[in-house]
C-alpha cells in the first residue's frame, strides 16, 4: 500500500510538472514579452522625460540670452526672439510676448498688434495666454476705433475672470472714444459696482462714468488730462497681466501704442504662468 501511495504521488508530481511545463510553453513567451515591455516602457519614459527636461533647459537658456540681447541690440534681440517663437512650448510664447512688447515700446504699434493677434488666434495656445494676448491687442487698438477693439476682445468681456473685467473696461473705453456716451456710462457704472472687480478698476470706472456723463450732457471732454491719466492706468493694469495687483500709472505717451510695456518677467505675463499654461496643453 505504501509503495502504491508513493507511486501515485510520483505520478501526480510528474503530471503537475508536465502541466506547468505545458503552461510555460504556452504562456511563457507572453509573460516574458510583457515583462520586457514594462522594463522597456519604464526606460523609454525615463529617456523621454530626460530629453524633455534637457530641451526645456536649452529653451530657457536661449530665451534668457535673447532677452539680454534685446536690451543691448534691439534688432538682433528681436531676431533671436523670433527664432525662439517658432519652437513649441511656453518659452516660444514668452518670446512672442517679449518681441511684441519691444515693438510697442518702439512705437511700432501695428507690428505688436500683429504678434498678439497671432498668439490669440493659435488654437493650441493655452486659453489664459490667448486671453492676455487679446487684452494687449485690444488696448493697442484703441486708437484704431471701437470696431477693432471689439474684434480683438472677442467674447472676453463676457468672461467672469479678471481678464473679463479688464476686457469690459477696455470695451467701455472704446465706447467712450466712439462718443457713445450712453453705452460707456452704463458700462462704467456697472463696473463701478462690480464687487468681483479689483478696487482700482471700480475707482477708475467711477471717474470714467463721470466723464461719460459729462459727454452725454454735451460737455466737451476731448483733451482732458484726466482721460490720458486713466488710460495710462488701464494700460499699466493690462501690462500687469490682468491681475488684481496693479502698477501705479506712469507718464503715458499721446499715442496709446507707444506706452511702456514694462520689462519685468514676460512683459505682463509671468514666465512661470505662461510656461505652466502652455505645458498643460502638451
Amino acid at each position: 500500500m505504501a509503495n502504491e501511495d508513493s507511486a501515485l504521488r510520483e505520478v501526480d508530481q510528474e503530471l503537475a510538472e508536465e502541466r506547468q511545463w505545458e503552461m510555460f510553453r504556452q504562456y511563457g513567451p507572453l509573460v516574458i514579452a510583457g515583462g520586457l515591455s514594462i522594463v522597456l516602457g519604464v526606460a523609454g519614459w525615463g529617456f523621454w522625460n530626460a530629453q524633455k527636461t534637457a530641451a526645456a533647459e536649452k529653451q530657457a537658456l536661449e530665451f534668457r540670452g535673447a532677452v539680454e540681447l534685446l536690451a543691448d541690440e534691439q534688432d538682433e534681440g528681436r531676431t533671436a526672439l523670433a527664432a525662439l517663437a517658432e519652437e513649441n512650448g511656453g518659452y516660444g510664447v514668452l518670446a512672442q510676448f517679449h518681441r511684441a512688447a519691444s515693438f510697442a515700446r518702439g512705437g511700432e504699434r501695428l507690428k505688436a498688434i500683429e504678434i498678439y493677434r497671432a498668439i490669440y488666434n493659435k488654437g493650441s495656445t493655452a486659453k489664459r495666454v490667448r486671453e492676455l494676448a487679446r487684452l494687449r491687442a485690444a488696448y493697442l487698438s484703441l486708437s484704431d476705433g471701437r470696431e477693432m477693439v471689439l474684434d480683438d476682445l472677442g467674447d472676453l468681456p463676457e468672461a467672469t475672470s479678471a481678464f473679463g473685467v479688464y476686457a469690459r473696461e477696455i470695451s467701455a473705453l472704446a465706447a467712450l472714444g466712439a462718443k457713445d456716451y450712453e453705452t460707456a456710462l452704463s458700462m462704467f457704472r456697472q463696473l463701478s459696482i462690480d464687487t468681483a472687480a479689483p478696487e482700482p478698476v471700480r475707482t477708475r470706472a467711477e471717474d470714467f462714468a463721470a466723464l461719460a456723463a459729462s459727454g452725454k450732457a454735451g460737455i466737451n471732454i476731448t483733451g482732458e488730462a484726466r482721460v490720458e491719466d486713466l488710460i495710462g492706468a488701464i494700460g499699466a493694469a493690462v501690462e500687469a497681466g490682468g491681475g488684481e495687483r496693479e502698477t501705479p500709472a506712469v507718464d503715458h505717451p499721446e499715442d496709446h501704442g507707444e506706452h511702456d510695456e514694462g520689462e519685468t518677467e514676460t512683459e505682463g505675463a509671468s514666465q512661470s504662468d505662461v510656461v505652466e499654461a502652455e505645458s498643460e496643453t502638451e
